[in-house]
């Protein structure tokens, strides 16, 4: 009996947290450069529970943790000079307010009052130097390398980066991510830089909501698992000990 609850009781919580994560993904469909979250389970095999040998050992799974899915998502044209998309594993490379290095897929910038070149939530964009880039007046154009250019005059250089463990990745809001540097590298060849474009969010809705109602379904069945102990237990209770006349 102890068995099914606990069994039971880590089915719940794994499906809560694939819920939560296929909630997140929906609410950013339509976010620029997110990247959605899965979650990952391994597989146990119980010969204790609560201290207990069990006669029977159990395999089970229990939930791991979530991670991001690298899937490129789809590239659209915005004619915009400072949107930017890349193709291929890599990442634009940003800094925090509290100076640690950030990466993202979302390259819809923007220019601040001294022309430095940032993120739609004001964090500065970095050159592959490390430095702030920071463009003069006119006319911005990048070539696929990912070099910026002003008035057909080279001026930097994005800095972009592969993540090698995506596991290793944490999520600072929607778009913005942070990993250790020894998890990064200069980015791989053949990584392309496209000006004029946004890359949308790697959400499929359509199979997240699919996957939503599934899991949904998962999880009431197990509540109900839950409830029949409960009941068999209340009963368990009410009848041991109990005086046959």
């Amino acid at each position: 009996m102890q068995s099914g609850f606990y069994l039971s009781g880590v089915a719940s919580q794994m499906t809560q947290q694939k819920l939560n994560d296929i909630n997140h993904n929906l609410a950013n469909v339509n976010t620029i450069g997110f990247m959605a979250s899965r979650s990952s389970f391994s597989s146990t095999l119980a010969d204790q529970i609560n201290g207990q040998t069990v006669a029977s050992p159990t395999s089970y799974s229990s939930y791991n943790n979530s991670f991001v899915d690298m899937k490129e998502g789809n590239i659209r044209a915005t004619g915009n000079d400072l949107d930017f998309a890349i193709q291929g594993n890599a990442f634009f490379k940003v800094r925090l307010d509290n100076g640690e290095a950030a990466y993202t897929r979302a390259g819809n910038f923007k220019l601040g009052a001294n022309g430095g070149l940032l993120t739609q939530s004001g964090q500065p964009v970095l050159d592959q130097g490390g430095a702030e880039i920071v463009l003069p007046a006119g006319k911005v154009t990048a070539s696929q390398d990912g070099t910026l250019s002003v008035d057909n005059n080279p001026v930097t250089r994005f800095g972009m980066v592969t993540i090698m463990d995506a596991s290793l990745l944490d999520r600072h809001g929607n778009t913005l991510m942070t990993t250790p540097v020894e998890n990064t590298a200069p980015a791989e060849e053949g990584v392309t830089v496209r000006q004029g474009s946004v890359e949308g969010s790697n959400v499929n809705s359509i199979l997240a909501m699919t996957e939503m109602v599934a899991t949904t379904r998962s999880f009431e069945a197990t509540m109900k698992i839950i409830e029949q102990y409960n009941q068999q237990t209340s009963q368990l209770n009410d009848r041991v000990g109990m005086v046959q006349g």
